[in-house]
């Protein structure tokens, strides 16, 4: 049972880890303005309703790297716009038709799916950032949490934590070896010790 527990605390210690360091990567992409890429995976939230109810405000979604002879008809993709309001910002919709290849470049069109949505401006494969894979749950409450007070409070108090279990681990390992050193050394010299007395006697 202790084993199964021990196997439990790890698994949520490390579902702890990576939740934190998702929100890390976040809240970093918040400050730069640019956003995380890891392993061909970016990470966005969503800020406006022009998907509902497909995707919600807040839903955090993850975006693969794609090829525009990749994707199709009826994918999610986001790229990043360039004309007007949606200039520098990073726009999820949905392609309303195959990216067609004109002059040596391919060109896409898209819009949202909430009812009265118009279609994107025309966009470009060099403003393709990737093609929506899924949302990722929790990870907007958890954000959010983190952008409170309590939750940096919290937060900073999770990085002690798992140092400190860390730190106290490592102390333990080293006390036990350093025992076992010891242990090792008194039955040399008490071996030694007898060994002497032994010679002794005979003598």
């Amino acid at each position: 049972m202790s084993k199964v527990k021990k196997i439990f605390n790890i698994l949520g210690i490390l579902l702890l880890v990576i939740l934190v360091a998702v929100v890390v990567v976040m809240f970093n992409a918040r400050i730069s303005g640019e956003a995380p890429n890891v392993f061909g995976y970016q990470i966005f939230r969503v800020s406006s309703g022009s998907m509902e109810p497909e995707l919600m405000i807040g839903d955090v979604i993850l975006v693969k790297d794609a090829q525009p002879q990749d994707v199709k008809e009826g994918d999610v993709v986001t790229y990043k716009g360039e004309v007007g309001d949606l200039s520098d910002k990073f726009i999820t919709h949905k392609l309303i038709e195959d990216p067609q290849y004109v002059l040596g470049e391919y060109v896409f069109k898209s819009k949202g799916i909430t009812s009265g949505a118009l279609p994107d401006p025309d966009w470009y494969e060099d403003q393709l950032v990737g093609v929506f894979v899924c949302k990722i749950p929790y990870i907007n409450e958890v954000y959010n949490f983190f952008l409170t007070p309590y939750g940096l409070i919290t937060f900073v108090l999770i990085i002690v934590i798992l140092f400190g279990y860390e730190l106290i681990s490592l102390i333990v390992s080293y006390n036990t070896l350093d025992e076992t050193v010891d242990s090792e050394q008194d039955k040399d010299n008490s071996e030694k010790e007898n060994n002497i007395q032994s010679n002794q006697e005979n003598t």
